[in-house]
């Protein structure tokens, strides 16, 4: 699962589960880091199985950080490599030389070459330990951002929920009022001068997703009782990003029943929203869709939401 990390071939949930472990255990994170460099080591030695290095070299060396490390390996390697041709050398020429020649090169040159390469190596791997350092204060960075962001999307979601409960509890109280409005007896004569009715509305409060957002439960739905005369639907918004809008209504796969170009929303406490009302005769039972798209600052049409809602008259 390490490799598979290094490489960017898990998926995001198992990404950031990993990225949490390590971050809370230091032991995880040390196994981490020494993974990268054995893969490191090997592919600059050319010891990686070709699938193996096929791996490294897609993924692992896309990052500019990674093949900085990568060339700190390949000197260091190269630079041992080369003291021990120069070890193996001294090695060969110490047996044919006397006792004391074997002690002054032992004093001179050896401890030189010994002393430089060590030096140099020291040096690589605290520069390398510095980049691995930084990285993780960054990785922390970012996944301490990415929390905040998934927080502060919860709560809007949660006070969204709240509002459209609000909303609903709201509809369905001015319905069963304006159901005993016109069931209750009238007790004083008609008057001389005829009162229009109060038309019976139908209304629904919808929240905009999103075009790409997937919702996989059942459709609200906008139940119009006998007797219905209007219909009025409110599309609630928590980003007002546009100047104006365009709305459109559409039963699934038939004609618009509702357009408007530029229409320019009601601020209310969490965004702002569009009301639509038409007559109950052009709404018959069946599903609909509400589209909403944005006018850009060009005069270009943006996709904003689609909500789809079912119509059942009773």
């Amino acid at each position: 699962m390490l490799t598979r990390y290094l490489f960017g071939e898990l998926s995001e949930a198992e990404q950031a589960q990993l990225e949490a472990r390590y971050f809370a255990d230091a032991q995880t994170f040390e196994q981490l880091a020494q993974l990268e460099t054995e893969l490191v080591d090997n592919y600059t030695r050319g010891r990686l199985s070709p699938p193996m290095r096929d791996r490294f070299e897609r993924a692992y060396l896309v990052n500019p950080n990674r093949r900085v490390r990568l060339r700190f390996s390949e000197a260091l390697a190269a630079k041992l490599d080369q003291f021990d041709a120069a070890q193996s050398a001294d090695r060969t020429g110490i047996r044919a030389t006397s006792w004391w020649q074997r002690i002054s090169a032992l004093l001179t040159g050896g401890q030189r070459v010994l002393a430089f390469s060590m030096a140099l190596a020291l040096l690589l791997l605290a520069s390398v330990s510095v980049w691995l350092f930084i990285q993780s204060q960054r990785l922390r960075q970012d996944l301490a951002r990415a929390r905040e962001a998934q927080s502060a999307q919860a709560e809007r979601e949660h006070e969204a929920q709240q509002q459209l409960a609000s909303e609903q509890t709201r509809t369905q109280e001015l319905t069963a009022e304006l159901e005993r409005a016109r069931t209750e007896p009238k007790l004083q004569p008609t008057p001389v001068a005829p009162e229009r009715p109060t038309p019976i509305v139908a209304s629904l409060v919808l929240l905009a997703s999103g075009i790409r957002g997937v919702d996989t439960g059942a459709p609200p739905r906008l139940v119009m009782p006998q007797g219905t005369q209007q219909v009025r639907l409110q599309l609630n918004l928590s980003e007002h990003d546009y100047q104006s809008y365009q709305l459109a209504l559409q039963p699934v796969g038939g004609r618009e029943i509702f357009h408007r170009q530029h229409f320019k929303p009601k601020p209310n406490r969490s965004g702002v929203s569009f009301i639509i009302q038409l007559p109950a005769a052009k709404v018959s039972t069946g599903d609909y869709m509400l589209t909403l798209k944005g006018f850009t600052t060009k005069g270009e049409l943006e996709d904003v939401s689609q909500s789809i809602f079912r119509v059942e008259k009773k």
